[in-house]
């Protein structure tokens, strides 16, 4: 710079200028390309799309089922708010009337086929369907929808659709059939004099407990929880911890349902029903009930009635249980199973198995359902095999 002496420089104006760099990342302009993010984009291809008018379209064309081969026959109207005419109501009906005895006649035909999957009977005692309906005036339908019901525990709208009825109609039918049935089937649950029970005594009885009239063993059926305060409170029960209904279910040494009880609250001891259901009643002098140590109180009740309580000794945690204690032990259970596999059995029809929680408005026609169940289990095949 070519200054003169007199001129002064403000050297703090003066600036560093550096060599111009150019970054990559502010240069570059990458490309953004939007896949399935927007919303908008696309718009202008997709066909405009009319669901009331797919709807009327589908109902229009003709509809064929592959079993019946029911052909509907609507036709279609310019305004999809038109009315039908009568004569496509009419042949919708007739077709709904076609439809309702095809299920009918299938369900019918998949219940002779397979009884004891839909009923619980087996095939060499469906003879007993034929029995009822000829001394009760009851249709076969409606033992059929009795008993399916509480097989399956089918609800009321899937029976009206397998029956070809109506809902309220199913209703009915099973409650006006299963009292009728009830009363039939309570003659299948017989207590057997006690030389029939020594007759078909099973060989693993006969060394020890040859005087083994009755194994005893109660039944809990989970409910749903009342809305009265005292009726959860009876209910309740402490070994499932739900609010039940408790049976004490009574059977022979080979297996065949002799008595079943009332339904009690799940709060009332196994003592308790046993002397207030009136099964003390049908013992003999000299009898031998094999229960579990649950029912240890029940002893007093069967010495006063000339009886005896065959049951596991009792266990204690400060004392150890000797070897004829435990042996003794093994023997009991290995006899007292039958009652649990009785039990099991009737664990089968889904209306009482373990978590069923039956609805509040089945309650007081649960002791019918379970009187039906035992009778239908005493027509099954044998739960111990017949040995000579």
């Amino acid at each position: 710079m070519n200054l003169d002496e007199n001129t002064q420089v403000n050297k703090s104006l003066q600036v560093d200028i550096k060599t111009p760099f150019k970054s990559k990342g502010t240069m570059t302009t990458p490309q953004v390309i939007s896949v399935a993010c927007s919303p908008i984009k696309g718009l202008e291809t997709v066909q405009n799309y009319n669901l009331s008018q797919k709807i009327l379209d589908e109902s229009s064309a003709k509809i064929e089922v592959d079993n019946f081969k029911i052909d509907i026959l609507v036709e279609s109207s310019e305004s999809e708010y038109e009315c039908p005419d009568e004569s496509s109501s009419e042949d919708e009906l007739f077709a709904m009337e076609r439809y309702k005895k095809h299920m009918l006649i299938g369900t019918i035909m998949s219940i002779e086929k397979n009884p004891k999957i839909f009923l619980g009977l087996p095939p060499r005692s469906f003879y007993l369907i034929k029995l009822i309906t000829e001394d009760v005036p009851l249709p076969t339908n409606h033992i059929y929808v009795v008993l399916k019901k509480l097989r399956l525990n089918m609800s009321f709208t899937i029976l009206a659709l397998d029956f070809g009825l109506s809902v309220s109609s199913i209703s009915r039918i099973f409650c006006k059939s299963l009292p009728v049935l009830a009363k039939i089937m309570q003659d299948l649950i017989v207590w057997p004099d006690k030389r029939d029970i020594s007759r078909h005594l099973p060989i693993p009885f006969r060394a020890r407990y040859a005087k083994v009239q009755s194994i005893i063993d109660c039944l809990e059926i989970q409910i749903e929880k009342p809305s009265n305060p005292v009726h959860q409170a009876h209910t309740w029960s402490n070994y499932y911890s739900c609010n039940t209904i408790k049976y004490l279910l009574s059977c022979t040494p080979d297996g065949l349902v002799s008595f079943v009880s009332e339904g009690y609250g799940g709060r009332t001891t196994d003592c308790t029903i046993v002397e207030d259901s009136g099964f003390l009643n049908k013992l003999s002098p000299g009898a031998l009930v094999m229960a579990d140590r649950g029912f240890k109180n029940v002893s007093v009740s069967l010495e006063q009635r000339g009886c005896s309580l065959v049951r596991p000794p009792s266990v204690s945690s400060s004392t150890r249980s000797t070897k004829s204690e435990v042996r003794q032990s093994k023997q009991i259970a290995a006899l007292r199973i039958h009652v649990e596999r009785v039990i099991g059995k009737l664990r089968d029809f889904t209306m009482l198995s373990p978590h069923a929680c039956v609805d509040n408005h089945f309650i007081p026609v649960l002791d019918l359902a379970v009187i039906v169940s035992c009778g239908i289990i005493n027509m099954q095949d044998h739960l111990i095999k017949k040995q000579i």
